[in-house]
């Protein structure tokens, strides 16, 4: 089953987007995060949720074993603070 996990924190959405990079990068093809997608809160400025989609929740799990993501953990929130995460099993899916 699809697996969805949602990071809400505060900062600049440029400076969301060159982490989310930075990450990218140091991964280099090892993450198992499918998708990324870093919105922004119209009605909470300065609140940021990063949308993190994966495979299945065991995918998640082998994702968050990875030094590289216990690395970037620790450095995302030393530059935004508490992240709060919401973990998600997607129940359905509908193009419309």
């Amino acid at each position: 089953m699809k697996f969805l996990q949602i990071m809400e924190f505060t900062g600049a959405p440029e400076d969301a987007e060159q982490a989310l990079k930075n990450y990218i990068e140091k991964a280099d093809g090892r993450s198992y995060a499918r998708k990324a997608t870093i919105c922004v809160d119209r009605d909470n400025p300065g609140t940021l949720l990063q949308l993190i989609e994966f495979d299945s929740w065991e995918e998640a799990q082998k994702n968050n074993e990875l030094e590289i993501t216990n690395d970037d953990h620790e450095e995302t929130q030393a530059s935004f603070g508490d992240v709060t995460f919401r973990n998600l099993d997607v129940f359905a899916e509908y193009t419309v």
